[in-house]
């Protein structure tokens, strides 16, 4: 009994049908990969927007957390204490976000805080130690594809532009 079959003699042997239909699957595939990017991006955008809102709706103001004016005490909550790297991370980056101006991305904060080389984090990832202490701190808000921000305090105007 003959168990091998050739597949090469079921198709018909026209080459001009086969590239023709290789060429309509190419143009499909292309034609999916343009919607996905897009798709994608929408996404993105509305990921983003539901992060900002949650941030803004869901996290009461200053809840918890005292600021003295005079001395940039913080006194979270969340219960870090003074001259820990949490309270140092969180100090740097207001005083650098008031001189800034403007918001900044964990990196750019991080580079400013040990810029100075009088302050040093020893997490294995600081940036993302710097990201994570912003984030879970209710006196900063994350701004997507723009950076990280005093909560209360009013946005400059060129982030705005970008944020909206």
């Amino acid at each position: 009994m003959n168990r091998y079959f050739s597949t090469l003699d079921s198709v018909p042997k026209t080459e001009a049908g086969i590239r023709e239909a290789y060429r309509l699957v190419v143009d499909e595939v292309d034609q999916l990969r343009r919607a996905r990017r897009a798709i994608d991006q929408k996404l993105e955008m509305a990921e983003a927007a539901c992060d900002l809102l949650r941030q803004l709706v869901k996290t009461p103001p200053l809840k918890g957390t005292e600021i003295d004016g005079r001395s940039k005490t913080i006194r979270s909550s969340k219960g870090f204490h003074r001259g820990s790297q949490t309270y140092e991370v969180v100090s740097r980056a207001r005083d650098i976000l008031l001189e800034a101006g403007r918001p900044l991305k964990r990196s750019e904060l991080l580079e400013r805080m040990i810029g100075s080389g009088e302050f040093t984090i020893t997490a294995r990832e600081p940036a993302r130690f710097v990201g994570r202490t912003l984030w879970e701190n209710p006196d900063f808000i994350h701004l997507p594809k723009i950076g990280y921000w005093l909560k209360g305090t009013e946005l400059p105007p060129e982030a705005r532009e970008v944020s909206s």
